[in-house]
């Protein structure tokens, strides 16, 4: 049974690929309504708190299942390296407490989950990178399936990476079995036609940008906000002064080209341009590519030499003293660009599109006015931000470089709008709210 529904789903889900070109097609003549919802959405919540939890919480606790044993199962999922450290987080701050199951890698097993499949360690994105990890996602599928069949958990949290999650997640909703999703996915900017087939897939949805509970909750989502996580990591892992104060010692240029080994080797070479025209205004600048994971300082590394950039330094390890003490950050948009910005330095937010159809799409499909999560959590334009096909680009990029790197009232009032953002954002605390509500949810109580 578990081989004739892998492969039922797998037609499914190939058919729904081929389809793709007529739902889109389908949107296109609804993009400008959809463009006023989320204008609307993103003008109230620049102006109003988040939206309360206790209300939308109420539709996802009446799911509840019977109580099975004295311990409740927990299924845990995280499919990339982000979404699996928001997860062991999760999993301690649950500990002592249910017993967890994960698809996941290294750090979800430290944490404590009982690992079923290493997920995250073969992350992928785009039609490319599903079909060329194809045998690896079916062996996943069947996986969840079995687990589903011979060990039911309680409660299936699935942590961002919505592609296989919204899979996986109807495949629980048909064994009647509860399903939280843990980081919404950002289908208000890119797929508002998606929200009716998400919408049968989970149970609720925790968003960690505050605009994006009404957008959900306006489509029939049981949304909830719960902060967004790196606000914990800023208080849990808060810089060193003394490494922060030395980056300070000389005007800093930090750039941040992206996680993934693609975006690297889109990014860097434009921003490697954009540090040799600031060094014509400052001849002392310090540029520096920090990173995270050492698996991409090889990378980083033949790209500087490759470029000529041997007075660029990379530094592999934890960005939170360079972003305190630059001058000025040019970042990939993304998670790591928002982080860019809770640091309150000047940020230049870049996304270069890789096609003719990646522009197309952006300039037709994409229905909020800004890629940059602080500008979209701000509702307005606080850091410039750059969306172009090409090398073109990277010329405008330059100009507001140059603005924030010398001109002093343009700092101070990014500055200003960025604290702004991090205000908007509210308290940190994600973690252990998540945490509240599975431990309420699988201890049969009411929502806080």
């Amino acid at each position: 049974m578990v081989a004739l529904e892998v492969l039922l789903t797998l037609l499914r889900e190939l058919l729904r690929a081929l389809t793709t070109p007529l739902r889109l097609a389908a949107y296109l003549p609804r993009r400008h309504h959809w463009r006023a919802v989320a204008r609307e959405v993103l003008d109230a919540a620049a102006h109003e708190p988040p939206l309360a939890t206790e209300a939308a919480l109420h539709e996802f606790f009446a799911r509840r299942r019977p109580d099975r044993g004295a311990l409740p199962h927990l299924f845990v999922s995280a499919g990339e390296a982000s979404g699996e450290g928001h997860a062991a987080r999760l999993v301690r701050a649950l500990t002592p407490g249910p017993r967890v199951t994960a698809f996941g890698g290294p750090p979800l097993a430290a944490a404590g989950a009982e690992l079923r499949f290493p997920l995250s360690e073969h992350a992928v994105m785009g039609v490319a990178g599903v079909l060329r990890q194809l045998p690896l996602i079916v062996r996943a599928f069947a996986s969840y399936l079995r687990l589903l069949r011979d060990d039911p958990p309680d409660l299936v949290l699935l942590v961002d990476y919505p592609g296989l999650h919204v899979v996986m997640a109807k495949a629980a909703r048909r064994r009647r079995i509860p399903v939280l999703h843990y980081v919404a996915p950002q289908y208000w900017a890119w797929g508002p036609w998606r929200m009716r087939r998400y919408r049968r897939a989970v149970d609720a949805t925790l968003t960690i940008l505050p605009f994006e509970t009404a957008f959900f909750r306006r489509c029939r989502v049981p949304a909830v906000y719960i902060g967004h996580p790196l606000l914990d990591e800023l208080v849990q892992q808060p810089p060193d002064p003394d490494a922060v104060a030395a980056v300070r010692r000389r005007r800093t240029l930090v750039l941040l080209p992206g996680s993934r080994r693609a975006e690297i080797t889109a990014n860097l070479p434009g921003m490697l341009r954009i540090a040799d025209g600031l060094r014509r205004l400052d001849p002392d600048l310090r540029c520096v590519v920090p990173h995270t994971d050492p698996r991409r300082t090889p990378l980083v590394q033949e790209l500087l030499q490759a470029h000529g950039a041997q007075d660029v330094e990379h530094h592999a390890g934890d960005l939170g003293p360079w972003l305190q003490g630059a001058h000025l950050i040019v970042a990939k948009s993304g998670t790591g660009s928002l982080a860019a910005c809770l640091s309150g330095n000047p940020v230049v937010v870049v996304y270069r599109l890789r096609s003719l159809l990646a522009t197309l799409g952006y300039h037709n499909v994409l229905s909020v006015p800004w890629v940059a999560a602080a500008n979209l959590v701000a509702g307005r334009a606080i850091v410039p931000e750059h969306v172009f096909h090409g090398e073109a680009g990277w010329q405008r990029v330059l100009a507001d470089a140059e603005r924030l790197w010398q001109d002093a009232a343009a700092r101070a009032a990014a500055q200003t709008g960025l604290a702004e953002v991090r205000q908007r954002l509210g308290a940190p605390g994600a973690t252990a709210r998540t945490a509240a509500i599975v431990r309420r949810f699988l201890a049969g109580a009411t929502p806080p």
